[in-house]
């Protein structure tokens, strides 16, 4: 299976690594970058491109190479997925993915300038058409300008007035983070089974299925059924898979 022979030119490749073989390591780069297109694909919503956040992750993909002990019993996977996580976090909190051109800036700063003015003359807020007249730049282009360079709110300030809960909770919680490695989990498990305990695991667990209509689907018998699923979840309990 494709699984096992990864696991088994991940194995190999790191001692190479670790014996300071620059081939293996960027071998095992190649090899592992499925695992990080998997996990970006998980973040296709942040409204960052994908293939910056391949990139990204794939810097923690190198760190996780580096900094892996081999002589630890885990599986390389298991130690890289919290790393490419942390990368692409990292990149999405202190990246700006907006970029305004200095013309736009310039604009802005002086219909800022413009409004401060009006606003100790007016004492009150001055409209977009003040300003507009104040600083000789036509409305729609100040609004324009002004809505460019708006500092989006950060993530770490609070949801809800005292409330400790902040955007970059909402963003970057904890189990949306479980919820992309318990996909490539099960994705890892799903490829190491036999095809029709992959169809049973499937129905069941994904399809919302019962044992009979499995068994009426597959051409088997309930009891079939249910030994299959006991079978696929006891060898998961003993973490044969991982």
């Amino acid at each position: 299976m494709r699984d096992m022979e990864t696991y088994a030119n991940n194995s190999e490749l790191l001692k190479r690594c670790k014996d300071g073989d620059k081939s293996a390591r960027d071998a095992l780069c190649s090899e592992n970058m499925g695992l990080v297109k998997k996990i970006a694909s998980g973040f296709s919503k942040s409204g960052a491109a994908y293939e910056d956040l391949v990139q990204t992750g794939a810097i923690g993909l190198i760190k996780a190479i580096d900094n892996f002990d081999i002589s630890q019993n885990v599986k390389f996977s298991t130690y890289a997925v919290p790393m490419i996580l942390g990368e692409i976090r990292r990149f999405l909190r202190d990246d700006g993915l907006i970029k305004v051109s200095r013309s736009l800036k310039q604009t802005a700063l002086k219909g800022a300038r413009a409004r401060e003015e009006l606003a100790k003359e007016l004492s009150r807020e001055p409209t977009i058409k003040e300003i507009s007249q104040k600083c000789g730049i036509c409305a729609e282009e100040l609004a324009y300008a002004f809505d460019a360079v708006r500092e989006p709110d950060s993530i770490n300030r609070a949801v809800y007035d005292n409330s400790e809960e902040t955007f970059e909770d909402r963003l970057f919680s904890e189990n949306e983070e479980e919820k992309i490695t318990d996909r490539i989990l099960i994705e890892e498990i799903l490829s190491k089974i036999l095809p029709v305990e992959r169809q049973v695991i499937v129905l069941r667990y994904f399809k919302c299925k019962s044992q009979q209509e499995i068994g009426k689907m597959l051409g088997i018998s309930q009891v079939q059924v249910s030994r299959i699923e006991k079978r696929v979840l006891e060898r998961l309990r003993k973490k044969e898979f991982i």
